[in-house]
Protein backbone atom coordinates (compact mmCIF):
# COMPACT_ATOMS: atom_id res chain seq x y z
CA UNK A 1 0.00 0.00 0.00
CA UNK A 2 1.34 3.44 -0.96
CA UNK A 3 0.86 5.52 2.19
CA UNK A 4 1.73 8.80 0.41
CA UNK A 5 -1.13 8.38 -2.08
CA UNK A 6 -3.64 7.52 0.64
CA UNK A 7 -2.54 10.43 2.86
CA UNK A 8 -2.57 12.84 -0.08
CA UNK A 9 -6.09 11.89 -1.14
CA UNK A 10 -7.40 11.89 2.42
CA UNK A 11 -5.85 15.25 3.28
CA UNK A 12 -7.03 16.77 0.01
CA UNK A 13 -10.62 15.63 0.57
CA UNK A 14 -10.48 16.89 4.16
CA UNK A 15 -9.43 20.36 2.99
CA UNK A 16 -12.16 20.39 0.33
CA UNK A 17 -14.84 19.40 2.87
CA UNK A 18 -13.46 21.98 5.30
CA UNK A 19 -13.70 24.67 2.63
CA UNK A 20 -17.24 23.66 1.67
CA UNK A 21 -18.53 23.50 5.24
CA UNK A 22 -20.69 26.13 6.87
CA UNK A 23 -18.82 28.31 9.42
CA UNK A 24 -18.61 26.56 12.78
CA UNK A 25 -19.62 23.16 11.41
CA UNK A 26 -18.17 20.40 9.26
CA UNK A 27 -21.33 19.85 7.25
CA UNK A 28 -21.19 20.87 3.57
CA UNK A 29 -24.44 22.30 2.14
CA UNK A 30 -26.56 19.97 0.03
CA UNK A 31 -25.84 22.22 -2.95
CA UNK A 32 -22.44 20.58 -3.36
CA UNK A 33 -23.99 17.14 -3.85
CA UNK A 34 -25.52 16.79 -7.30
CA UNK A 35 -25.67 13.34 -8.86
CA UNK A 36 -26.55 14.69 -12.30
CA UNK A 37 -23.54 16.97 -12.28
CA UNK A 38 -21.25 14.17 -11.15
CA UNK A 39 -22.68 11.87 -13.83
CA UNK A 40 -22.00 14.47 -16.52
CA UNK A 41 -18.38 14.88 -15.45
CA UNK A 42 -17.52 11.21 -14.84
CA UNK A 43 -19.63 9.89 -17.72
CA UNK A 44 -18.36 12.50 -20.15
CA UNK A 45 -14.73 11.91 -19.13
CA UNK A 46 -15.12 8.16 -19.57
CA UNK A 47 -16.92 8.61 -22.90
CA UNK A 48 -14.19 10.89 -24.27
CA UNK A 49 -11.54 8.44 -23.09
CA UNK A 50 -13.30 5.58 -24.92
CA UNK A 51 -13.46 7.70 -28.07
CA UNK A 52 -9.75 8.53 -27.83
CA UNK A 53 -8.34 5.10 -26.93
CA UNK A 54 -9.04 1.44 -27.80
CA UNK A 55 -11.33 -0.35 -25.37
CA UNK A 56 -8.60 -2.72 -24.15
CA UNK A 57 -6.40 0.28 -23.23
CA UNK A 58 -9.19 1.83 -21.17
CA UNK A 59 -9.83 -1.46 -19.37
CA UNK A 60 -6.10 -1.85 -18.78
CA UNK A 61 -6.07 1.65 -17.32
CA UNK A 62 -8.01 0.40 -14.30
CA UNK A 63 -5.34 -2.19 -13.59
CA UNK A 64 -2.55 0.34 -14.12
CA UNK A 65 -4.22 2.80 -11.73
CA UNK A 66 -3.80 0.33 -8.86
CA UNK A 67 -0.05 0.89 -9.08
CA UNK A 68 -0.62 4.39 -7.70
CA UNK A 69 -2.14 2.89 -4.54
CA UNK A 70 -0.03 -0.25 -4.13
CA UNK A 71 3.62 -1.28 -4.57
CA UNK A 72 4.61 1.77 -2.60
CA UNK A 73 8.01 0.44 -1.55
CA UNK A 74 11.02 2.02 -3.24
CA UNK A 75 13.38 -0.15 -5.27
CA UNK A 76 16.61 -1.06 -3.47
CA UNK A 77 19.27 -0.20 -6.04
CA UNK A 78 22.10 -1.41 -3.84
CA UNK A 79 20.48 -4.83 -3.62
CA UNK A 80 20.42 -4.96 -7.42
CA UNK A 81 24.08 -3.91 -7.61
CA UNK A 82 25.12 -6.57 -5.08
CA UNK A 83 23.11 -9.19 -6.97
CA UNK A 84 24.78 -8.26 -10.26
CA UNK A 85 28.19 -8.40 -8.56
CA UNK A 86 27.44 -11.94 -7.36
CA UNK A 87 26.49 -13.01 -10.89
CA UNK A 88 29.65 -11.42 -12.21
CA UNK A 89 31.76 -13.27 -9.65
CA UNK A 90 30.13 -16.58 -10.53
CA UNK A 91 30.57 -15.94 -14.25
CA UNK A 92 34.25 -15.10 -13.74
CA UNK A 93 34.93 -18.28 -11.73
CA UNK A 94 32.72 -20.83 -13.51
CA UNK A 95 32.08 -19.24 -16.88
CA UNK A 96 29.08 -17.43 -18.32
CA UNK A 97 27.10 -20.64 -19.11
CA UNK A 98 27.05 -21.43 -15.35
CA UNK A 99 24.45 -18.66 -14.91
CA UNK A 100 21.93 -20.78 -16.80
CA UNK A 101 21.29 -22.81 -13.68
CA UNK A 102 20.05 -19.82 -11.69
CA UNK A 103 17.74 -18.30 -14.33
CA UNK A 104 14.60 -20.04 -13.06
CA UNK A 105 15.10 -18.57 -9.59
CA UNK A 106 15.25 -14.94 -10.81
CA UNK A 107 11.99 -13.02 -10.32
CA UNK A 108 12.89 -9.97 -12.41
CA UNK A 109 11.80 -10.76 -15.97
CA UNK A 110 14.18 -8.24 -17.57
CA UNK A 111 17.16 -9.59 -15.63
CA UNK A 112 16.23 -13.19 -16.37
CA UNK A 113 15.80 -12.56 -20.07
CA UNK A 114 18.92 -10.39 -20.25
CA UNK A 115 21.16 -13.02 -18.67
CA UNK A 116 19.68 -15.72 -20.89
CA UNK A 117 20.50 -13.70 -24.00
CA UNK A 118 23.94 -12.86 -22.64
CA UNK A 119 24.64 -16.60 -22.45
CA UNK A 120 23.42 -17.25 -26.00
CA UNK A 121 24.50 -14.08 -27.82
CA UNK A 122 28.18 -13.62 -28.67
CA UNK A 123 27.93 -10.15 -30.24
CA UNK A 124 27.86 -7.47 -27.48
CA UNK A 125 26.26 -4.93 -29.83
CA UNK A 126 23.34 -7.24 -30.62
CA UNK A 127 22.88 -7.94 -26.91
CA UNK A 128 22.81 -4.23 -26.13
CA UNK A 129 20.30 -3.60 -28.93
CA UNK A 130 18.07 -6.35 -27.55
CA UNK A 131 18.15 -4.90 -24.03
CA UNK A 132 17.45 -1.40 -25.36
CA UNK A 133 14.50 -2.70 -27.35
CA UNK A 134 12.97 -4.38 -24.29
CA UNK A 135 13.55 -1.31 -22.16
CA UNK A 136 12.04 1.08 -24.71
CA UNK A 137 9.00 -1.16 -25.15
CA UNK A 138 8.37 -1.05 -21.42
CA UNK A 139 8.76 2.74 -21.36
CA UNK A 140 6.23 3.08 -24.19
CA UNK A 141 3.71 0.88 -22.36
CA UNK A 142 4.06 2.92 -19.20
CA UNK A 143 3.79 6.19 -21.12
CA UNK A 144 0.47 5.07 -22.65
CA UNK A 145 -1.05 4.52 -19.21
CA UNK A 146 0.21 7.88 -17.96
CA UNK A 147 -1.12 9.63 -21.06
CA UNK A 148 -4.63 8.30 -20.49
CA UNK A 149 -4.79 9.80 -16.99
CA UNK A 150 -3.27 13.10 -18.10
CA UNK A 151 -5.94 13.35 -20.81
CA UNK A 152 -8.68 12.44 -18.34
CA UNK A 153 -7.38 15.31 -16.24
CA UNK A 154 -8.03 17.65 -19.18
CA UNK A 155 -11.43 16.13 -20.07
CA UNK A 156 -12.92 16.42 -16.57
CA UNK A 157 -12.81 20.25 -16.24
CA UNK A 158 -14.11 20.58 -19.81
CA UNK A 159 -17.14 18.41 -19.04
CA UNK A 160 -17.56 20.28 -15.76
CA UNK A 161 -17.79 23.51 -17.75
CA UNK A 162 -20.18 21.83 -20.19
CA UNK A 163 -22.43 20.81 -17.30
CA UNK A 164 -22.36 24.37 -15.99
CA UNK A 165 -23.36 25.77 -19.39
CA UNK A 166 -26.16 23.20 -19.64
CA UNK A 167 -27.39 24.14 -16.17
CA UNK A 168 -27.33 27.85 -16.96
CA UNK A 169 -29.26 27.34 -20.19
CA UNK A 170 -31.94 25.32 -18.41
CA UNK A 171 -32.08 27.79 -15.55
CA UNK A 172 -32.49 30.80 -17.83
CA UNK A 173 -35.12 29.05 -19.92
CA UNK A 174 -37.21 28.09 -16.91
CA UNK A 175 -36.77 31.52 -15.38
CA UNK A 176 -38.04 33.19 -18.52
CA UNK A 177 -41.03 30.82 -18.72
CA UNK A 178 -42.11 31.45 -15.12
CA UNK A 179 -41.65 35.23 -15.14
CA UNK A 180 -44.87 37.27 -15.06
CA UNK A 181 -45.72 40.95 -15.06
CA UNK A 182 -47.88 40.58 -11.94
CA UNK A 183 -46.50 41.57 -8.54
CA UNK A 184 -43.43 43.05 -10.15
CA UNK A 185 -41.46 43.89 -6.97
CA UNK A 186 -42.10 40.62 -5.19
CA UNK A 187 -41.70 38.65 -8.39
CA UNK A 188 -38.37 40.28 -9.16
CA UNK A 189 -37.06 39.42 -5.71
CA UNK A 190 -38.19 35.79 -5.94
CA UNK A 191 -36.85 35.60 -9.46
CA UNK A 192 -33.40 36.81 -8.38
CA UNK A 193 -33.37 34.35 -5.45
CA UNK A 194 -34.25 31.45 -7.73
CA UNK A 195 -31.68 32.63 -10.28
CA UNK A 196 -28.84 32.69 -7.74
CA UNK A 197 -29.82 29.28 -6.35
CA UNK A 198 -29.93 27.77 -9.83
CA UNK A 199 -26.58 29.32 -10.73
CA UNK A 200 -25.00 27.74 -7.65
CA UNK A 201 -26.30 24.33 -8.66
CA UNK A 202 -25.08 24.83 -12.24
CA UNK A 203 -21.55 25.67 -11.05
CA UNK A 204 -21.28 22.42 -9.09
CA UNK A 205 -20.33 20.48 -12.23
CA UNK A 206 -17.32 22.74 -12.78
CA UNK A 207 -16.39 22.10 -9.15
CA UNK A 208 -16.53 18.33 -9.76
CA UNK A 209 -14.45 18.59 -12.91
CA UNK A 210 -11.70 20.66 -11.31
CA UNK A 211 -11.66 18.47 -8.18
CA UNK A 212 -11.41 15.16 -10.05
CA UNK A 213 -8.78 16.48 -12.45
CA UNK A 214 -6.47 17.98 -9.83
CA UNK A 215 -6.93 15.57 -6.94
CA UNK A 216 -7.31 12.27 -8.79
CA UNK A 217 -6.53 12.00 -12.52
CA UNK A 218 -3.45 14.22 -12.91
CA UNK A 219 -1.87 13.16 -9.57
CA UNK A 220 -2.33 9.48 -10.49
CA UNK A 221 -0.61 10.15 -13.82
CA UNK A 222 2.25 11.82 -11.97
CA UNK A 223 2.57 8.94 -9.50
CA UNK A 224 2.64 6.42 -12.36
CA UNK A 225 5.39 8.44 -14.05
CA UNK A 226 7.43 8.49 -10.84
CA UNK A 227 7.00 4.72 -10.52
CA UNK A 228 8.04 4.23 -14.15
CA UNK A 229 11.11 6.47 -13.81
CA UNK A 230 12.27 4.53 -10.76
CA UNK A 231 11.78 1.19 -12.51
CA UNK A 232 13.58 2.39 -15.64
CA UNK A 233 16.50 3.54 -13.49
CA UNK A 234 16.75 0.10 -11.88
CA UNK A 235 16.57 -1.63 -15.26
CA UNK A 236 19.38 0.58 -16.57
CA UNK A 237 21.51 -0.69 -13.67
CA UNK A 238 20.64 -4.26 -14.65
CA UNK A 239 21.39 -3.53 -18.30
CA UNK A 240 24.83 -2.10 -17.47
CA UNK A 241 25.53 -5.10 -15.24
CA UNK A 242 24.55 -7.63 -17.91
CA UNK A 243 26.76 -5.94 -20.51
CA UNK A 244 29.66 -5.93 -18.04
CA UNK A 245 29.19 -9.63 -17.29
CA UNK A 246 28.99 -10.40 -21.00
CA UNK A 247 32.23 -8.50 -21.68
CA UNK A 248 33.94 -10.36 -18.80
CA UNK A 249 34.79 -7.24 -16.80
CA UNK A 250 36.28 -7.73 -13.37
CA UNK A 251 33.54 -7.73 -10.68
CA UNK A 252 35.19 -4.83 -8.83
CA UNK A 253 35.27 -2.73 -11.98
CA UNK A 254 31.65 -3.61 -12.72
CA UNK A 255 30.62 -2.73 -9.19
CA UNK A 256 32.27 0.69 -9.42
CA UNK A 257 30.52 1.29 -12.72
CA UNK A 258 27.12 0.39 -11.28
CA UNK A 259 27.68 2.58 -8.20
CA UNK A 260 27.54 5.61 -10.50
CA UNK A 261 23.77 5.00 -10.72
CA UNK A 262 23.19 5.74 -7.01
CA UNK A 263 23.58 8.96 -5.02
CA UNK A 264 26.87 10.00 -3.47
CA UNK A 265 25.88 9.14 0.09
CA UNK A 266 24.78 5.60 -0.82
CA UNK A 267 27.94 5.20 -2.90
CA UNK A 268 30.10 6.29 0.04
CA UNK A 269 28.40 3.87 2.45
CA UNK A 270 28.72 1.01 -0.06
CA UNK A 271 32.44 1.62 -0.53
CA UNK A 272 33.05 1.81 3.22
CA UNK A 273 31.13 -1.42 3.68
CA UNK A 274 33.15 -3.14 0.95
CA UNK A 275 36.47 -2.05 2.45
CA UNK A 276 35.70 -3.46 5.92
Amino acid sequence: MDIATIIGLGFGLFLVFFGMSEPGTFTPPDTFFNLRGLAIVLGGTLAATLVNYPFKNVVGMLKVSLQAFFNGGSIDHMQIINEMADYSEQSRKKGLPSLEGILDGIDNHFLQMGLENAILEKDPKKLENFLDSELNSMIDRHANGQEIFYNMGSYAPAFGLLGTVMGLILMMTRQAATSTVDSYATGAQDSMSALLQGMGIALVTTFYGVLLANLLFIPIAGKLKARSDEEVHSLNIIKAGILSIHSKEHPLIMREKLLTFVDKETRKVARQSAST
